[in-house]
């Protein structure tokens, strides 16, 4: 009786780590999150399908569409649970999520401005490349990888790369110096 009780803390806590996350990252991706959690060491990827599946069943988390892609959000009720029970996650676990949010937080948000997907096509693996500014989208590219392994990394490093890449882009197609200093 014991085991069946430990192991139901074990998930109610996990559910309010991922709350607390949610709430610390702000909006992000299901991805992002369980990038954030496992990576941490906070919950393992079975935790996190788990309770996030609670979560979302109980309409604790919910999901909107945005330009950046798909977000995860608390709910009302999801806020009012953090609020309420989130002295009851372990002292260990809420370390990890003070020391650690605020990094991953500002991460996401560069990582949502330069949004990066692949899938598998016919033909290798369709990689969209995008950058977005005030809520717009500026650049939009779309390269064929020829493995699943060069698609994720085009997407890994995408955010960080991307300044540079878009920069290059627009100088080498965009007008010269030169034209800019003879039409004012």
């Amino acid at each position: 009786a014991d085991m069946a009780f430990d192991v139901h803390a074990t998930e109610e806590e996990d559910k309010l780590v991922l709350l607390s996350a949610v709430d610390r990252l702000g909006g992000c991706t299901e991805e992002q999150l369980l990038r954030f959690l496992v990576e941490n060491r906070l919950m393992s990827q079975f935790q996190f399908y788990l309770a996030l599946g609670g979560l979302k069943e109980a309409e604790f988390v919910r999901e909107a569409r945005h330009l950046e892609g798909t977000l995860l959000f608390l709910t009302p009720q999801g806020r009012q649970s953090v609020d309420m029970f989130v002295g009851r996650i372990r002292a260990s676990q809420q370390e990890k999520l003070d020391v650690n949010a605020p990094v991953w937080k500002r991460r996401i948000r560069d990582e949502l401005q330069m949004p990066a997907v692949w899938q598998e096509t016919d033909n290798g693996f369709s990689v969209t490349l995008r950058a977005l500014e005030s809520g717009a989208e500026i650049f939009s590219m779309t390269l064929t990888a020829a493995t699943k392994a060069q698609a994720k990394r085009f997407c890994s490093r995408w955010s960080e790369k991307a300044p540079f890449l878009y920069q290059t882009i627009m100088e080498q197609l965009g007008e010269t110096t030169e034209d800019k200093d003879k039409n004012p």
